[in-house]
């Protein structure tokens, strides 16, 4: 579902950045004809958005992001290090600063009410990178931990509070601050978002009839001329829907086979041969 078009007002809205903090929300209605049966997951897509761009890939810092007190002054977060009175950006970077921030609920229409769909936002990131590559600061609190630090300029909220309803999804192991963090290779990608919870009416997935986003409009993509899209996919035993891996296993492996032949069929040819050397 693409509502970069059906949320037009929102978006005008966010062109001027000193809107920041006025809240604009939009809805997006539609039909799934057939049952989507399994684990269903929810995805957000941008376009157009280059996460490749190599100043872009390295203006992190790797050590503030396992809970380290560093001096991020030296590191390759700039110009995302620190405000001109001095307080250091946590986390800094312009990876961190332009994190993906729109809420998206999903409402399903049964009968003569509405029921809203339950999403899971966390188990959604890879156990390496919640266990491993990102770790907060260790302190009694998570506010006391990030104390004299400052939320990144285009962020709404501090770090410590992403996620108001979990007190262990806050900080640099939040779900959707690692997920964010792990930078796309090409212009038009997807990132996970939200699993369904398979419970009450969805205990076998997604039932065929009328739906609703509910989109709180936050992330400006129109400078850049980027769309932004909503997919609701599942995964089968082979993995997800997305075929380049597979087409460009078999482009790979077919053109080392062929390689593979070329190679001994020369090797042949000029084993038959022999060559004299005279002195």
């Amino acid at each position: 579902i693409d509502y970069s078009d059906k949320c037009s007002d929102c978006s005008k809205l966010r062109e001027n950045s000193s809107n920041w903090n006025k809240e604009c929300h939009c809805s997006v209605n539609f039909t799934l004809k057939e049952d989507i049966l399994g684990d269903v997951f929810m995805y957000y897509g941008l376009q157009n958005f280059y996460q490749n761009h190599r100043r872009y890939v390295m203006s992190r810092n790797d050590a503030q992001l396992l809970g380290r007190n560093v001096n991020i002054q030296k590191s390759s977060c700039a110009p995302f290090t620190a405000y001109q009175n001095g307080t250091p950006m946590a986390p800094c970077g312009a990876i961190a600063n332009s994190m993906f921030n729109d809420t998206i609920d999903l409402f399903y229409k049964f009968n003569s009410s509405v029921i809203q769909v339950p999403l899971l936002k966390t188990g959604n990131s890879w156990w390496t990178d919640k266990n491993v590559k990102f770790r907060n600061p260790k302190s009694y609190n998570l506010s006391s931990a990030f104390a004299g630090t400052a939320r990144p300029p285009y962020w709404q909220k501090p770090v410590y509070f992403l996620d108001k309803e979990d007190e262990r999804n806050n900080g640099y192991v939040n779900d959707d601050f690692i997920i964010w963090m792990r930078v796309s290779a090409f212009a038009t990608f997807r990132n996970l978002y939200r699993r369904v919870s398979r419970i009450r009416q969805f205990a076998d997935g997604l039932p065929a009839g009328n739906y609703t986003f509910h989109i709180s409009y936050n992330f400006p993509v129109t400078k850049f001329k980027g769309r932004k899209h909503v997919i609701l996919s599942t995964v089968v035993w082979s993995g997800g829907s997305n075929p380049f891996l597979g087409i460009a296993y078999v482009v790979s492996g077919t053109a080392a086979t062929l390689t593979g032949f070329v190679i001994t069929a020369i090797y042949l040819k000029l084993r038959k041969k022999k060559t004299y050397f005279q002195k």
